[in-house]
């Protein structure tokens, strides 16, 4: 058996005088995925995106001192949209900002209750639910985020108020009446992570798919001008719709 001593890594100074150079290229690269995930993330729950850069922060300095582990993944989960965003619906009664003062107060609380389970070694309990549940609710979770966000990737949205069976039902009104540029936008990005994923080379695998997709698409933003209203004429004098 090898020596335990060579097997765990050393922490302090001496580590990093070790693995500093090791450390610097992981960090960055956590960085690279993370910023524009916890923007993402932060929007698509309601909160500001200052609010996903301070979670980054609190998880990425303060969680990793006081784990007691070696190695930590921390980082927004984006199956945590669907409660946090209802959440701040309901309890704002339309009211954003009331809602997101609300919500955080009640992430507060949960997080209390969170630290006595952990007190007390009631992560075991976690036996007692069959995992069949838990991936159901992760696709559920999965399902939801997809129906929401196609009309997003087309440039539509659905109508307010609607439940997830008529968000769904209303996708192909939305492929049928898609703004084009935005469609383009979103489609790129989609194939360019899927075509990132078969990519060889450690080299070019080292830079996030993510942000290749976050660089091409405020690249195609740009060229498209979405940041002004402007309108889309495919024959002459026949205007189809209006995008800003």
């Amino acid at each position: 058996m090898r020596d335990l001593a060579a097997v765990i890594p050393k922490t302090g100074l001496a580590g990093l005088k070790a693995h500093w150079c090791n450390d610097v290229l992981s960090g960055f690269l956590v960085f690279l995925i993370a910023m524009p995930l916890c923007l993402g993330i932060s929007m698509a729950s309601g909160f500001p995106p200052s609010a996903g850069l301070i979670t980054a922060m609190v998880g990425g300095l303060l969680v990793s001192r006081i784990s007691g582990s070696f190695v930590t993944i921390n980082g927004p989960a984006a199956g945590l949209i669907v409660v946090v965003l209802a959440a701040v619906q309901s309890l704002g009664e339309g009211d954003a900002m009331a809602g997101y003062r609300y919500t955080l107060a009640a992430i507060v609380v949960a997080s209390i209750f969170q630290i006595l389970l952990g007190v007390f070694k009631a992560g075991r309990l976690s036996s007692f639910f069959p995992a069949s549940v838990v991936h159901g609710m992760l696709a559920a979770i999965g399902i939801i985020i997809m129906a929401k966000q196609l009309h997003v990737v087309m440039g539509t949205a659905p109508e307010k108020g609607s439940s997830l069976i008529s968000t769904i039902l209303q996708i192909p009104h939305s492929f049928i009446n898609l703004n084009p540029e935005i469609a383009l936008i979103g489609f790129t990005g989609l194939a360019i992570l899927i075509a990132w994923s078969m990519v060889k080379n450690r080299w070019l695998k080292m830079i996030p798919a993510p942000l290749i997709v976050v660089l091409v698409g405020i690249g195609l933003g740009r060229f498209f001008d979405l940041e002004h209203e402007h309108m889309y004429l495919f024959l002459p004098d026949a205007t189809f719709f209006t995008a800003s």
